[in-house]
């Protein structure tokens, strides 16, 4: 399994990782593909990075990195190799290279089958879900904030640090102010 950083849409692979960015997140949980081209190599703090499996990209996943910690904002496979622990694996590589806790977001318990799915998947890899109430602001003008969760590998600094970290994420990754 190869990482590479995509920092520019000239990447060969940049075309086949917005599709699946395209095909794996709804419209309210992703940036416009010309938002997404435009940030690609423009914030040192973005990182996103094709999975290659021999050449061939099989996931992606974009995270920021900040301070105390780093965001994962986006983790996605390709249909077919889901459920063969890759998703795992590329988690367990990201965290031994990361020194940081890693927060990310997920849907309620509750909301869908893939929700419960995404969390039980995050809770077999010691994240958390941390218990303060979290919003995620919308990508685009108009759209409403989506109730959600903040889950960490290391919950008491989510815990203690949760009204820091969630002010730069609105601040810095989403661009707005407190909802």
């Amino acid at each position: 399994m190869e990482f590479i950083r995509i920092q520019s849409i000239d990447n060969i692979y940049t075309d086949e990782l917005i599709k699946l960015y395209l095909e794996s997140f709804p419209e309210n949980q992703r940036r416009s593909v010309s938002e997404f081209k435009a940030l690609l190599g423009s914030d040192d703090r973005f990182h996103c990075n094709a999975v290659l499996l021999n050449n061939e990209l099989v996931a992606f996943y974009n995270y920021w990195d900040f301070e105390d910690f780093y965001f994962v904002e986006h983790l996605a496979l390709e249909p077919p190799l889901r459920g063969y622990k890759l998703g795992e694996k590329i988690i367990n590589l990201v965290r031994k290279n990361l020194n940081l806790p890693l927060v990310l977001e997920v849907e309620p318990i509750d909301a869908s089958e893939w929700g419960s799915r995404r969390i039980e998947f995050y809770h077999r890899l010691g994240f958390q879900i941390i218990p303060q109430k979290y919003k995620q602001p919308p990508y685009r003008k108009g759209d409403n904030f989506i109730l959600l969760h903040l889950m960490c590998d290391y919950p008491e600094f989510a815990e203690e640090n949760f009204e820091n970290i969630k002010e730069i994420i609105y601040k810095n990754v989403y661009r707005v102010g407190s909802e």
